[in-house]
C-alpha cells in the first residue's frame, strides 16, 4: 500500500527548497511537482488501475481520469482492442466481422457526454452533488432542434433540484467546466415524457471535459478495464501517491537543482529518482489477458507481408 498525500508531505518536507523547512501547503505543491516530473518518464504500473464501466446503447465512455486502455474483460472473457490502423480502415473492405480486433472499437472523435439522447428534443439540466458547488457556472455549446448552435450558461443546483435550459436541444458539442469539490451530473429532461435521463457525470478534476467513446459487443452490460491514468494534482490528504518516498525525495532534489540552474545535478537526481521507482516496480506482476498485439508497424505494407515477424492476413482476418 502506498503513502497518502498527508504522509508523503511529512516524509519529504525536509527536502523541499534550500531551507529544508516548509508549510503543509508548500509540501503538497512540491509533491505534485515531483509527481508531474516522474509521471511520463516510464509506463509505471502504479499509475494503472482497474475500473468497471457500464455499457449504454452498446457503447461505453472512458472517464476523463484515464488515458489509455491496456486490457479489457467482458464477464470472465478477455476482449481484444482495435488499434489505430483498424479503426481508420474501411470495415467492409477488410471484413471487419471476421477480424480478431472486432470486440472493442473506438467511435471517432471526442465526446462531452457519456450517451446521446435522441427520443425527443430536450432541456439540458445539471445538478451539483456537493453543496459547496451549488451555483457553479458551466457553459455549454449546444445544437437546437433546428440545427443552430448556441452557447448557454447553467448554474448548478443542489440535489434533488435540476437547473435546466429554456432552450430545447438535441446535442451538446462542448462544455466549459471549472474544477469543483464534487461531481456534476448532467441530465436530458424530456418535456413530453416528463422524465430525465442521466447523460454525463463530470468528476471534480474534470476541467473542460472530453471523453473517448468505444463500441462494445451487443451482449455487453458492463466491461472491466485495466487502464493508465492521466496526471492530475492530488488535493485530498487521504489520496494515495503513486511513487515511493525515496523516488519522491530525489525528484524534489532534482526540482531544487533545476531552480538553482544546476543542469548536471538536476539530471543526476532525476536519474536516481527513476532508478528508485524502477527497483520498486521489479517485483510487481503486470496483468495479462488480451491476445498478443503487434506493435511499431508504422507502414501499411508491414501489416500484411512476408517481413520477419510480420503477421499474415490470417492473423487479422479469416478469409474463407
Amino acid at each position: 500500500m502506498g503513502d497518502t498525500l498527508e504522509e508523503m508531505v511529512e516524509l519529504v518536507k525536509g527536502f523541499v527548497g534550500d531551507s529544508g523547512t516548509c508549510s503543509y501547503e508548500r509540501g503538497v505543491k512540491a509533491v505534485n511537482q515531483a509527481r508531474r516530473l516522474l509521471w511520463n518518464k516510464r509506463a509505471w504500473t502504479s499509475q494503472e488501475e482497474y475500473v468497471q464501466i457500464c455499457c449504454v446503447n452498446n457503447c461505453f465512455a472512458l472517464p476523463n481520469r484515464y488515458e489509455q486502455i491496456k486490457l479489457a474483460w467482458i464477464g470472465d472473457d478477455s476482449a481484444s482492442l482495435a488499434d489505430e490502423w483498424f479503426n481508420a480502415t474501411n470495415a467492409f473492405a477488410l471484413k471487419a466481422d471476421h477480424s480478431c480486433h472486432r470486440l472493442i472499437t473506438e467511435v471517432g472523435g471526442l465526446h462531452v457526454l457519456f450517451r446521446d439522447y435522441t427520443a425527443h428534443p430536450y432541456q439540458l439540466g445539471i445538478i451539483a452533488e456537493d453543496i459547496e458547488d451549488a451555483g457553479t457556472e458551466l457553459m455549454f455549446e449546444v445544437q437546437d432542434q433546428y440545427d443552430t448552435y448556441h452557447k448557454v450558461n447553467l448554474f448548478a443546483a443542489q440535489s434533488p433540484n435540476l437547473s435546466k435550459t429554456d432552450l430545447l436541444i438535441k446535442g451538446v458539442r462542448s462544455v466549459s467546466k471549472p474544477v469543483t469539490k464534487g461531481r456534476i451530473r448532467v441530465y436530458a429532461y424530456d418535456m413530453e415524457l416528463q422524465a430525465r435521463t442521466l447523460i454525463a457525470i463530470y468528476q471534480p478534476n474534470d476541467s473542460n471535459p472530453t471523453f473517448r467513446r468505444f463500441k462494445a459487443p451487443k451482449t455487453c452490460e458492463c466491461i472491466t478495464l485495466y487502464a493508465s491514468k492521466k496526471y492530475f494534482d492530488l488535493t485530498d490528504p487521504k489520496e494515495l501517491v503513486e511513487f515511493i518516498p525515496d523516488a519522491m525525495i530525489y525528484a524534489i532534489l532534482a526540482l531544487n537543482s533545476r531552480e538553482n540552474r544546476k543542469a548536471q545535478e538536476f539530471l543526476a537526481n532525476l536519474a536516481l529518482a527513476v532508478q528508485e521507482q524502477e527497483k520498486e516496480m521489479v517485483g510487481i506482476e503486470i496483468p495479462t489477458a488480451a491476445p498478443i498485439r503487434f506493435a511499431n508497424y508504422s507502414r501499411a505494407d508491414n501489416l500484411i507481408g512476408s517481413d520477419l515477424l510480420s503477421p499474415s492476413p490470417n492473423d487479422y482476418f479469416l478469409s474463407r
